[in-house]
């Protein structure tokens, strides 16, 4: 019996259990990094939507004539730079206008210029930082912590600097955008701890106020889109950290983000203690009843023994009758009453099998939505619009006719994201539209050529909506990279059977055999590291999930003869 306990019970107990604990544990763990990586994106999102109108406000700024000519004029006393400032500046009420803005300042060393305002004169100490240097020296924008000291503590905020250029005067002028700490704080909320540096400088956000300053983690520089996930021990505590890196825009800064979660790791132990005390539970307590059953069974096999020896000898006098119901009976019972538990069990594990194989297609139908759907700020197409009608207004057709082709390609995602097929020919009109945008950035570098055969009427074809613009969009960045003018991308579609076959070759410095085995190799591994764009993998796998595996796409390519993509996908006819 004791014997049949471990083979049956023990054994499937301690494999089954262990089994789960390991699976239930790592869950736990996944699920705490899913929510990491949510708040870093939350966050990220809101540091880049604040770096970006910080830019913008910069721009109108830096581009201000009325601003330049108060910092070439030279005035004859401080009340008279003052009383010019109140009459002609208005960034007063620029300052008041952005919730994110903590303050503008603009350095000059224009000597007649006093300390009021927005304005302050550079000094000795700020002449000889290295920010001021750097924005005198170069003509792109950067971001830098930038710390200060109010009420004899030290502050930090993030800082966006560049230079005013001053046509017809030997002054020069910095401008610095000092963004809000305790607006950042307000929007980010939350019970995640996060931290943020830039350029892997000390920290210049955190929802630790004393983590200001300080050096918490290391950062790999030369990888553009830096991603760690794991565990990070800081300051004697141990944390399970998510970081990310994300680009400025229209600058080179990067920004490092870091969310960590401490509690994780007791809230996990807690739940494995409890799981270990419940695989406990049900190996003892079967353990206490097979012994209180097998004394009591063996006292009845005893008895019936020492009865079958008397009547072996002869003896039917004084014949002890067996109580209770028939031995084999009972056996039989027990045997029918373990063999239920285990099925039970089974049962129990088979069901758990199916919800994780249900967890495993809803995340498939996750990861296919997220590939689908890469923004949704409706917003944008409104603001857009608005800027269209007003350069329109100022007579500026060209700028308005690049904001309407924006529009249109913001109104199509807008319209398909979350939509399953959309007709070919509106695909091969936003593919026009973001090339047109890309001619108009990068003029003849980039040539373009949209053709189909004449089989192919594009009105009456489907497929699945914002497919090919990532494909589209690798070719610009990569393909054309180093190529400075004629540039041409290629996009041909042909109908060869029952599939749709769609090339995009671009005229580039292609790629050596090396590098294109380790693209073909990277189309089978999932790409971790967040970008922002789509790589290949993701439109290979996009594909994968939605049509089949025997359809995805091919890459081609040599040194000196560019790159071609081809995407093989079935008919789908309207």
């Amino acid at each position: 019996m004791y014997a049949i306990y471990i083979i049956a019970l023990l054994v499937p107990i301690a494999i089954v259990g262990l089994s789960l604990g390991y699976n239930i544990r790592s869950m736990l763990y996944y699920h705490y990094e899913d929510l990491l990586e949510a708040d870093n994106l939350r966050i990220k999102t809101l540091l880049n939507e604040l770096t970006t109108q910080a830019y913008g406000l910069s721009e109108d700024i830096c581009y201000d004539s009325s601003l330049k000519h108060l910092l070439a004029q030279e005035y004859d006393s401080d009340t008279d730079f003052a009383r010019t400032i109140n009459a002609d500046s208005d960034l007063d009420s620029v300052v008041y206008s952005y919730q994110g803005v903590d303050g503008i300042y603009i350095y000059t060393d224009n000597p007649t210029i006093t300390d009021y305002k927005q304005f302050a004169v550079v000094t000795d100490e700020i002449a000889g930082e290295g920010w001021y240097q750097e924005a005198l020296d170069g003509q792109n924008a950067f971001w830098i912590s930038m710390e200060r000291e109010v009420s004899s503590v030290s502050k930090y905020n993030l800082c966006l600097v560049r230079s005013i250029t001053i046509t017809g005067s030997d002054y020069n002028a910095v401008l610095v955008i000092r963004l809000s700490d305790s607006y950042i704080r307000s929007r980010v909320g939350g019970s995640i701890i996060d931290a943020v540096c830039v350029d892997d400088s000390d920290i210049v956000y955190s929802s630790k106020k004393a983590w200001y300053g300080e050096k918490l983690f290391e950062i790999d520089e030369e990888d553009e889109y830096y991603t760690y996930s794991g565990n990070l021990e800081i300051e004697g505590t141990q944390y399970l950290a998510y970081i990310s890196t994300t680009h400025l825009y229209m600058t080179d800064s990067k920004l490092y983000i870091c969310t960590l979660n401490s509690s994780c790791f007791s809230e996990v132990n807690s739940i494995m203690l409890m799981w270990i005390f419940i695989l406990l539970l049900a190996v003892i307590v079967p353990g206490i009843i097979l012994v209180i059953f097998t004394n009591w069974f063996t006292r009845r096999v005893t008895l019936l023994r020492e009865e079958m020896h008397k009547a072996s000898t002869q003896d039917y006098s004084d014949i002890t009758p067996i109580s209770g119901n028939d031995e084999l009976a009972q056996a039989f019972g027990d045997l029918n009453t373990m063999i239920q538990t285990i099925k039970d069990k089974d049962a129990g594990m088979y069901e758990a099998q199916l919800n994780e194989k249900e967890l495993r297609n809803e995340q498939q139908i996750m990861e296919y939505k997220m590939l689908a759907s890469q923004i949704n700020p409706h917003y944008l197409y409104n603001a857009l619009e608005t800027i269209r009608m007003k350069a329109l207004i100022n007579g500026e057709k060209e700028v308005a006719d690049a904001i309407r082709t924006l529009g249109k390609t913001l109104r199509y995602v807008l319209e398909n994201t979350g939509t399953s097929l959309a007709p070919l020919k509106k695909e091969l009109d936003h593919i026009d539209n973001y090339l047109a945008i890309q001619k108009l950035r990068f003029g003849d570098r980039i040539n373009y050529i949209l053709e189909a055969e004449d089989n192919v009427d594009p009105e009456n074809y489907q497929i699945l909506p914002l497919l090919l613009q990532p494909v589209v969009e690798n070719a610009v960045v990569h393909g054309l990279e180093s190529t400075e003018e004629g540039g041409t991308i290629i996009m041909k579609i042909r109908a060869e059977d029952d599939n749709l076959i769609i090339t995009v070759s671009d005229s580039g410095k292609g790629m050596s055999e090396e590098e294109l085995a380790d693209i073909r190799e990277k189309l089978n591994t999932p790409d971790l590291a967040p970008s922002s764009s789509i790589g290949l993998y993701n439109i290979s796998q996009r594909i994968r999930l939605c049509y089949g595996e025997q359809y995805g796409l091919q890459l081609e390519s040599s040194e000196g003869n560019g790159t071609r993509v081809i995407l093989t996908i079935p008919v789908i006819r309207v």
